[in-house]
C-alpha cells in the first residue's frame, strides 16, 4: 500500500514550487550543523561542519561490529582464493591477508585519531596539510576510487540476489533466454539480479549515519550463521573427495618472497581506501578510545579467519569437482549444478539473502558514504552526505563493475594498483597531525580563505611534493601490471611490489623534511600535545548538545 503524502508535505512540496526563489530554498543544504549562521560559507554546509554531540554516537563494539561484518563477508572470502588463483599455498595466502589487515588496521588507527577528537570528516581533513583549494585533488581521487568500490560492490550483490533468485524460480530464471551480447560481458539472469539488488538496498541510503551503527550491529549478528554455515557445508560434502593441491606452490626463494610481499601489497591495497576513509566514520566516535583496540584487533583478526574459510573452503571443493570458486556467488551455482535439490536449493536462498545483506552494509560504510562526504564538497550548496550517496548509487551501475570481476589476477591488479595514488596520503596525514602540529588544529581556519590553512592560492606546495615524487618512482613498476615489459629493469618491478608501504613512507618523510622550510605550523609546533582539543572538549562539556555545532569553531578560536 503506497503511503498517501500527508497534508504538511503537500503544503511544502506547493510552497517549493511557487516561485524560483522559494524552490533554491527548498532544494539548498543547512548552512551548518547548528543553524546558527546566517550567510552561507561555500566552505561548509550541515555536514561539512563539525559533528555535534548528538551524532557521536558510535562506541567500541560498533566499531568492533564494522570490522567483524567486513571480515566475516563474503567480500574477504574471495580475497583469500584470489591469492590462492596467483600460486600461494595456503598458509602463504594466510600469511599475507593477516599481516596486510594488519597494517593496514594501524594505519586506520592513526588516522583515526584526529576526527575522533575534532569530529571532522576527511574532505575537511583534507585541507589541513593540502591547503583549502588543493584539498579538491585527494578528494576527487578518493571520489574515484570509492565510485569504483561501489559500483564492484553492488555487482557483488547482484550476483548474489541472482543466485537467491535461481534458488527461488529455478530454471525458469536461470536458463532465460540472454538477450544481452556476450561483449557485454554480463548475463540477462546476472543483470536482473543487479537491478534487482540495487532497488532493494536503495533504501538504506536514507538511514541516518549516527544510527547507521543498529544494521552493522545486526549484520555482525547474522552473517557468521551464513559464512560459517557455507563452510561447514562445503568440508562436510567434499570429505572423502581425493586431495588435489588447489595451488603447485612451486615458487621457492626470491621469487617466492617477492610473492608473498606483493600478495600483502595487494591486500594493503584492498584496505588503502578503508583507511583513507577513517575520519568519515571515526568523526561520530563517542570517544577518542573508541575507534582503536576495536579496530586493531577485530580488523586482522576478523578479515583473516573470513578468509581463510574461503581458501579451505575452495580447496575442499577443487577437491571434489576440480573447478576453483574462488567467488561464493559462482562456488553456489557449481553447488546447484551438482546438488540441485530443495535442502540446496534452501539452503543457498538464506545464504544468498545474508550475503546481500552484507554486501549492502559493507558498501555503506565502506563505499558509498565516503563518496558522499567527498561528492557534496563539490556542491556543498547542493549535496550533503545523502545526496551524494544518492550520486554514488546511481552512478555504481554505470561504471560496468562486472569486469573489473572477470578473474583473479585482474582483481589483484586492481586492488594494488591504485593503492599507489592513495599511499602517500596516509603517510602526509599521519606525519602532519601527530608530528608536525602536535594533534593541534585551529579549527575555525578550515573554513575560511583568510585562515592558516590557505597557504600560497589554497595550496600547500610541500604536500604536493610529497604526493608527486614516491608515486613517480612506482609508476614503471605499475606499468607492467598492465602487460608492460621493462627489459632488465626488475627493480622497478620489485619496487611496485611493495608500492603501498614505499609510497606512504617516502611521502611522511619528504612532509616531515619540507615542513621545516619556512615558519610551516610554527605556532602549533610550540604547544603541547592536542592543547586545542583539551581545551575544546572543556567548552564541550560545559553545554549542552544544543548549544553546540559551528560554535565549537568559535569557541575554540577565542580562547587561542
Amino acid at each position: 500500500m503506497v503511503r498517501p503524502i500527508s497534508g504538511g508535505r503537500m503544503e511544502a512540496v506547493k510552497a517549493a514550487l511557487s516561485s524560483r526563489e522559494a524552490f533554491i530554498k527548498a532544494i539548498e543544504t543547512k548552512k551548518d550543523a547548528a543553524g546558527d549562521i546566517v550567510e552561507r560559507n561555500p566552505w561548509k554546509n550541515e555536514d561539512l561542519d563539525i559533528s555535534p554531540p548528538k551524532d557521536r554516537t558510535w562506541g567500541w563494539y560498533d566499531y568492533a561490529s564494522f570490522w567483524t561484518t567486513y571480515g566475516i563477508n563474503p567480500g574477504t572470502w574471495n580475497v583469500g582464493s584470489a591469492l590462492i588463483a596467483i600460486g600461494l599455498v595456503h598458509w602463504q595466502a594466510v600469511i599475507c591477508i593477516f599481516f596486510g589487515y594488519l597494517f593496514g588496521a594501524i594505519g586506520m588507527v592513526l588516522h583515526s585519531r584526529s576526527a575522533s577528537v575534532y569530529h571532522f570528516g576527511f574532505p575537511v581533513e583534507s585541507r589541513i596539510p593540502w591547503g583549502l583549494r588543493a584539498s579538491y585533488f585527494p578528494i576527487l581521487l578518493r571520489v574515484m576510487t570509492a565510485l569504483i568500490w561501489t559500483g564492484v560492490s553492488i555487482m557483488s550483490g547482484g550476483f548474489h540476489t541472482a543466485v537467491f533468485l535461481r534458488c527461488i524460480f529455478g530454471d525458469s530464471f536461470w536458463l532465460m533466454k540472454n538477450t544481452i551480447p556476450e561483449s557485454a560481458g554480463i548475463t540477462l539472469p546476472d543483470f536482473v539480479g543487479l537491478m534487482v539488488y540495487w532497488i532493494l538496498t536503495f533504501p538504506l541510503l536514507n538511514v541516518p549515519i549516527p544510527k547507521f551503527r543498529r544494521w552493522i550491529e545486526a549484520e555482525a549478528f547474522l552473517m557468521p550463521f551464513a559464512i560459517f554455515g557455507l563452510f561447514i557445508y562445503c568440508m562436510v560434502t567434499a570429505k572423502s573427495a581425493p586431495e588435489r593441491p588447489l595451488s603447485t606452490g612451486a615458487m621457492h626463494g626470491s621469487t617466492l618472497g617477492w610473492a608473498i610481499v606483493g600478495g600483502i601489497n595487494s591486500i594493503m591495497g584492498k584496505t588503502s581506501t578503508l583507511v583513507i576513509n577513517q575520519p568519515d566514520i571515526a568523526r561520530y566516535a563517542r570517544s577518542t578510545k573508541s575507534p582503536v583496540l576495536s579496530q586493531l584487533i577485530a580488523l586482522p583478526i576478523m578479515n583473516t579467519a573470513g578468509a581463510t574459510l574461503g581458501i579451505y573452503a575452495t580447496a575442499k571443493m577443487y577437491n571434489l569437482w576440480g573447478n576453483v570458486d574462488w567467488n561464493p556467488w559462482i562456488l553456489a551455482h557449481d553447488i546447484l549444478d551438482h546438488r540441485w535439490g530443495p535442502g540446496a536449493r534452501a539452503g543457498l536462498a538464506i545464504c544468498s539473502a545474508f550475503f546481500m545483506f552484507a554486501n549492502a552494509i559493507g558498501d555503506m560504510g565502506a563505499n558509498i558514504i565516503p563518496f558522499g562526504a567527498d561528492f557534496m564538497t563539490l556542491f556543498p550548496r547542493w549535496l550533503n552526505i545523502r545526496r551524494g550517496m544518492w550520486v554514488a548509487y546511481l552512478l555504481g551501475v554505470c561504471i560496468c563493475p562486472w569486469h573489473i570481476l572477470a578473474n583473479a589476477s585482474g582483481f589483484l591488479t586492481f586492488l594494488g594498483g591504485y593503492s599507489i595514488f592513495l599511499g602517500p596520503f596516509l603517510g602526509i596525514f599521519i606525519t602532519d597531525y601527530f608530528v608536525i602540529r602536535k594533534g593541534n588544529i585551529f579549527v575555525r581556519d578550515l573554513y575560511t580563505p583568510e585562515g592558516r590553512y590557505w597557504y600560497f592560492a589554497g595550496v600547500n606546495w610541500r604536500a604536493v611534493v610529497a604526493w608527486v615524487i614516491p608515486v613517480a618512482f612506482v609508476i614503471p613498476g605499475f606499468a607492467t601490471s598492465f602487460g608492460n615489459e621493462l627489459v632488465g629493469q626488475t627493480g622497478w618491478v620489485h619496487l611496485y611490489k611493495f608500492s603501498w608501504f614505499f609510497v606512504c613512507t617516502i611521502a611522511s618523510i619528504l612532509y616531515y623534511a619540507l615542513s621545516f622550510i619556512g615558519e610551516y605550523a610554527k605556532e602549533e609546533r610550540a604547544m603541547p600535545f592536542e592543547a586545542l582539543a583539551l581545551e575544546q572538549i572543556e567548552v564541550l562539556n560545559g553545554q549542552t548538545p544544543t548549544e553546540v555545532g559551528s560554535e565549537v569553531n568559535v569557541t575554540v578560536e577565542t580562547k587561542v
